[in-house]
């Protein structure tokens, strides 16, 4: 005698296991975020050989490293790390994010899944000391991958609008070949800032990584370092082109 599952569709969970999801559905909420980040110019054919053929590099070609630190979140406190490239999709200016990293499960397998943020677990250090902001990134833990230090000087004032935050989410094949999909995914993050602040800062990736190039655009010259403070809203993603 057999019979069949009673799991269907409409039963099934926002996101796997089918009965007991990772992550639940968003919007996802940030209280008391912080961050420091270091903007600075690279070489454009660095930027280009990994920018998606839909989006076009924003020229001199920028990108930002960004650390974070969640102290609540409806996913739980962790940390983040973000490399990013100043990029425009039809005329709309965003960032798209070409590595990232976190130090908890929940927001990995959610900004894998949902919008194409190619998560990874890492080690991940924030902290203050004396009159500076400092922050690292490790993986392996004992391999420093990137730091960066900041001093905030002045208040930062009239931020520029940097356009939505993008993923491109790639939906491998069950049996080999080409990926099933390859979708450009805009997160349309909406930020209260707290503080922001400007000041003298530098940017160091000391050891090189073949699984995990954070070091794959050379620092030109630094352009503005930065901390913030703020709370954010994640809302769900939109599909912005396939390839």
């Amino acid at each position: 005698m057999t019979r069949m599952g009673r799991m269907t569709r409409e039963k099934l969970g926002y996101s796997m296991p089918a009965d007991a999801p990772a992550y639940q559905a968003p919007p996802y909420h940030y209280r008391n975020a912080q961050s420091v980040s270091v903007r600075f110019e690279t070489e454009p054919d660095a930027a280009l050989e990994v920018l998606p053929a839909p989006l076009t590099l924003i020229e001199p070609a920028t990108a930002i490293l960004s650390f974070y630190w969640y102290p609540f979140t409806t996913f739980g406190p962790y940390h983040e790390v973000i490399l990013r490239l100043s990029a425009e999709h039809e005329g709309e200016r965003l960032t798209y994010v070409q590595q990232i990293f976190v130090d908890t499960e929940p927001p990995m397998l959610a900004g894998r899944e949902i919008w194409g943020f190619p998560k990874k677990l890492a080690t991940i250090g924030f902290g203050r000391e004396r009159d500076m902001v400092f922050a690292t990134l490790e993986r392996p833990s004992g391999i420093r991958l990137a730091s960066v230090v900041m001093r905030p000087e002045q208040p930062l004032l009239n931020l520029p609008p940097s356009g939505p935050t993008v993923g491109m989410r790639i939906i491998p094949p069950v049996s080999g070949g080409s990926p099933v999909s390859a979708e450009i995914i805009a997160a349309d993050t909406q930020h209260t800032i707290r503080e922001a602040w400007q000041g003298p800062g530098s940017i160091s990736f000391l050891e090189h990584s073949a699984l995990d190039p954070v070091d794959r655009f050379p620092v030109k010259r630094v352009l503005k370092a930065t901390y913030m403070e703020y709370d954010i809203l994640l809302p769900e993603g939109r599909i912005m082109a396939k390839l």
